[in-house]
């Protein structure tokens, strides 16, 4: 087993570093668990800046394709991610001092180091559907909500509840 790729974030940061790469999907043992095969590969960049407040941060960019298991049809679908998120560091002691307009902001501790790989996936996951589904006109599955299989739809009766 290979070592992680770390890096110090505080100083990434200090120096604007640029970092890029890729990762297949089944390199991500998290993500693996949530896809339909392990096809694909997810490109990231990492960029680090001083923050106009003057607190040091990583600009993280993701985008790729992976393959989710419809929930309509079950079958393999393409699902694009495309992410961009700020990673600002404080120290442990400030994360609980952070004002409430800043509560929206991702904060990582700055005396703890960035795992790559682990930071990458997570943000991949972030940006996955709970539940995945084709467009309902593209889903191969027959009798999918919203098509017009000819065919009777058991629950239909149900919809004219929601105008009363």
């Amino acid at each position: 087993m290979s070592a992680r790729a770390t890096l110090d974030g505080v100083q990434f940061a200090a120096a604007a570093r640029r970092l890029e790469g890729d990762f297949g999907v089944a390199d991500l043992p998290r993500l693996r668990d949530l896809v339909h095969d392990h096809a694909g590969t997810v490109r990231y960049r990492l960029t680090g800046h001083q923050r106009a407040d003057g607190k040091p941060a990583i600009r993280l960019e993701v985008s790729g394709t992976v393959h989710l298991t419809c929930q309509r049809c079950l079958e393999s679908m393409d699902q694009p991610v495309e992410s961009t998120r700020d990673l600002v560091f404080v120290e442990q002691s400030g994360l609980g001092e952070i004002a409430e307009e800043e509560a929206e902001a991702d904060y990582l501790d700055a005396g703890q180091a960035v795992d790559i790989e682990q930071t990458v996936e997570d943000e991949v996951m972030l940006c996955l559907p709970m539940a995945p589904r084709h467009e309902a006109d593209r889903c191969p599955a027959e009798g999918a909500v919203g098509s017009d299989s000819g065919k009777p739809r058991p629950f239909a009766v149900l919809s004219q509840w929601k105008k009363h």
